[in-house]
């Protein structure tokens, strides 16, 4: 399950090929423009229908998310089809720092990562998550 802004989703059916109105059975609940998905029901545009040549990864914008998955990837942790990072980073960047500071929001991320490290495979410390947010937020920062 995510949390996020529903031009996210509306964002993510675009370039996959899909419309809106067929995959809202994958939201779960809605909040003003917050909305609850179930990343693993049937609905969700997991998979592009798109000819390969036409596909086009989400482009990141600036901020904190976008400095988290730049520190991700130097340690080879990327996005797959399937997770919830670029989600979780765009709405990161749509927080912008202060947000993203807060520790609720912080406790957020952290829970997204430790998820989507137990869904890899991979071993995932609280901590680590908890000061890769925070070097993001201050990477975002000296960037802006």
């Amino acid at each position: 399950m995510i949390v996020c802004n529903k031009s996210y989703l509306a964002s993510r059916c675009r370039e996959r090929g899909y419309s809106l109105a067929e995959v809202m059975p994958c939201v779960v609940a809605q909040d003003g423009d917050d909305w609850t998905i179930d990343t693993e029901h049937y609905a969700y545009p997991r998979v592009s229908r798109l000819p390969e040549k036409q596909q086009t990864a989400a482009p990141l914008g600036h901020g904190p998310g976008t400095e988290l998955s730049k520190l991700l990837k130097r340690f080879g942790i990327e996005p797959t089809p399937t997770c919830a990072c670029r989600a979780k980073a765009a709405q990161m960047d749509a927080w912008g720092c202060d947000e993203c500071e807060k520790p609720e929001r912080i406790a957020e991320v952290v829970a997204v990562m430790r998820a989507e490290a137990e869904a890899r495979g991979l071993p995932f410390l609280d901590v680590a998550g908890r000061l890769l947010v925070r070097r993001a937020i201050k990477n975002a920062r000296r960037n802006a």
